[in-house]
């Protein structure tokens, strides 16, 4: 397969392993050249650098996302540890990912209308996500903004929410991270929210509609990728994805690679 600038990663939480460097090292075997750890409040910062910093050197990875977890924007104080976080990612070269709200719903929303938040609630996210902002800026780090479903949270729900969002801050490190399995929920059209969200797309998340690898579901990648080439899209491949079983991770995601490598390939040359 002739070089054609892809680069793919792994989410460690959908990767076996007991530890950050089991997860690694099956990550490393499959090609990927990056992975995506989680960072918490609770985390011990600088423990949790090392770790990171001893797995991407001991397996030639770089950790390329880090996603913020169980964030909650919308509660005053909530930015206290989420300042420390950026920090401790900044070091480390990464960008970071956020949504306001990571956590399951209760009662899961069945029909819609969704449940929606307060008007505090959505005065305070604006506020952090202003600070979120200005520190991204002095740190000199990216930060992606992740529509999810309403399973997950109460809060944009659909690409265009958060694109909003980052053209009104319009800053060149400020960006959206669209995840394919999220889009198949929440979106009409998976190719007509990529090539709406255009330049503004800076990380990919890929996942087929049952959380599998691509092409082990029913989500038509083919155009999806197209979209992708059609907004001149050269950031990451990520699989935020599982296998079908322990033992065939490393070959399933090979299999995954080469599918869109091939896809990707195939538009390039038509």
């Amino acid at each position: 397969m002739p070089d054609n600038g892809m680069s793919f990663a792994y989410a460690t939480a959908a990767v076996p392993g007991d530890s950050l460097t089991e997860k690694c090292a099956l990550i490393a075997s499959t090609g990927c050249k990056g992975f995506e750890p989680l960072i918490f409040a609770d985390s011990k910062f600088e423990t949790w650098q090392n770790e990171i910093r001893i797995a991407a050197s001991n397996h030639d990875l770089k950790p390329v996302v880090v996603v913020l977890g169980n964030l909650a924007l919308y509660r005053p104080g909530e930015m206290s540890w989420v300042r420390e976080a950026l920090q401790a990612i900044a070091e480390l070269g990464a960008a970071a990912l956020l949504t306001p709200e990571y956590r399951a719903q209760d009662p899961i929303p069945l029909f819609p209308p969704h449940p929606m938040p307060s008007r505090d609630e959505q005065r305070q996210v604006t506020q952090s996500l202003n600070e979120v902002s200005q520190i991204a800026s002095s740190l000199k780090m990216d930060i992606l903004f992740e529509p999810v479903n309403e399973y997950m949270s109460r809060f944009w729900h659909r690409v265009d929410i958060p694109l909003s969002i980052c053209k009104q801050i319009n800053k060149p490190n400020i960006g959206l991270a669209l995840d394919f399995n999220i889009m198949n929920v929440t979106e009409s059209s998976i190719p007509a929210s990529i090539q709406t969200a255009g330049k503004w797309v800076r990380h990919v998340h890929l996942a087929d509609n049952n959380r599998r690898l691509p092409g082990q579901g029913h989500i038509e990648f083919p155009s999806g990728i197209n979209a992708l080439e059609k907004i001149n899209y050269s950031g990451w491949f990520s699989f935020e994805s599982v296998a079908s079983c322990e033992e065939r991770f490393e070959e399933e995601t090979k299999e995954a690679i080469q599918y869109i490598e091939r896809l990707w390939l195939h538009k390039m040359e038509d």
